[in-house]
C-alpha cells in the first residue's frame, strides 16, 4: 500500500467518523435509546451516501471512498476489516455484559468499591465481612472465571458510574455500529462480489 492509498484511507476513515458517529451520539441521546430504534441508522446513512457517490454529489471525497470502500470489501483488507469487527463486537458486548452484572449481581460491593476509591471514603471499609457478593467466588465450581467475573464487573460498573453513565452509552452505539458494519461487509462480500467487475489494481 502505497502513501497515496494509506491518505486516501485516512480520508475515508476521518470522513466516517465526523459523520456517522456524532449523528449516531445525537440520535441517541434526544431520539430514541433503545437498541432497535438505533439498528438500521448506519445502514439508511449508507445507502444515502452511496446514491450521493454515484451521483457525483461528494466531489473528490466520493470518487476517493468509493475506490476505497471496493478495495476494503472485496480486496483483502475486508477480511482484515471483519476480524477487526468481530473482536470489537466481543469487546464491546463483554463490556455491556459486565456493566450489567456489576449494577446488579455484584451491586452492594461496587457500591463499597465506588465510595473507597472514587469518593475517597474509608479503605477500612473494604473487608471480607463487609463484601457481601464476594462469597460468590467462593461458591463457585469455577473459581478462575468468577474472580475475572467479579473483579470485571465491579470494575466496568464503577467506571460506568464515575462517567455517568456516559460509558455504557458510548459502548452501545458502538456496539451497534459494529453489528451493521459487519453485516454490510458481509451482504456484499457474499451476495455482490459476483456481479461487479473491478480493475486489478483495484484489489489489494
Amino acid at each position: 500500500m502505497g502513501k497515496g492509498d494509506f491518505k486516501e484511507k485516512l480520508i475515508v476513515i476521518g470522513f466516517l467518523l465526523g459523520v456517522f458517529l456524532p449523528l449516531r451520539l445525537i440520535f441517541v441521546e434526544y431520539i430514541s435509546d433503545q437498541w432497535i430504534g438505533n439498528f438500521g441508522l448506519v445502514s439508511g446513512l449508507g445507502i444515502v451516501l452511496l446514491i450521493l457517490i454515484k451521483k457525483g454529489k461528494l466531489g473528490r471525497v466520493g470518487a476517493i471512498f468509493e475506490k476505497q470502500m471496493k478495495k476494503t470489501i472485496f480486496g483483502k483488507t475486508g477480511k482484515f476489516v471483519i476480524g477487526i469487527s468481530v473482536l470489537s463486537l466481543l469487546y464491546f458486548g463483554s463490556t455491556m455484559f459486565f456493566i450489567e452484572r456489576g449494577e446488579s449481581v455484584f451491586s452492594e460491593d461496587k457500591a463499597l468499591f465506588y465510595d473507597a476509591i472514587v469518593l475517597k471514603n474509608d479503605f477500612e471499609q473494604i473487608t471480607p465481612n463487609n463484601l457481601k457478593n464476594i462469597k460468590i467466588i467462593y461458591d463457585s465450581d469455577n473459581r478462575i472465571y468468577s474472580t475475572f467475573d467479579y473483579t470485571f464487573s465491579i470494575t466496568y460498573a464503577i467506571m460506568n458510574e464515575f462517567s455517568g453513565g456516559w460509558l455504557e452509552h458510548l459502548y452501545f452505539i458502538l456496539l451497534v455500529e459494529q453489528v451493521e458494519i459487519l453485516g454490510i461487509f458481509l451482504y456484499y462480500r457474499i451476495f455482490a462480489k459476483p456481479i461487479i467487475s473491478m480493475p486489478a489494481n483495484l484489489v489489494d
